[in-house]
């Protein structure tokens, strides 16, 4: 958890917590982990009195997008990196904290 990513979400007009960098073992997919790793970051959000929980990833990455959809998250926008050609772009994702 971090409380503010400026690289990936420049804009900081809400105040929302940042799940950055979270990956599982593969021998841990299906198990629940994933799922239980993103709720403890809502409540951990939720108790610090920020009403967002936002991550990004790789905006290919259709599996892992469609997984946050399915975990509550909205998708937002993207954000693009690199020159007028755009590189590497990554899908923001949010969901309310509940506050």
């Amino acid at each position: 958890m971090i409380w503010a990513d400026p690289a990936i979400w420049p804009e900081q007009g809400e105040s929302a917590g940042y799940v950055h960098g979270l990956v599982i073992d593969r021998s841990e997919a299906g198990t629940g982990l994933g799922t239980s790793l993103l709720e403890w970051a809502s409540q951990r959000t939720r108790q610090e009195g920020r009403a967002l929980l936002r991550l990004d990833c790789a905006e290919t990455n259709i599996d892992l997008r469609s997984y946050y959809l399915r975990q509550g998250f909205r998708y937002v926008g993207r954000r693009d990196f690199g020159d007028g050609n755009s590189w590497f772009s990554v899908a923001l994702f949010e969901m309310s904290t509940g506050l």
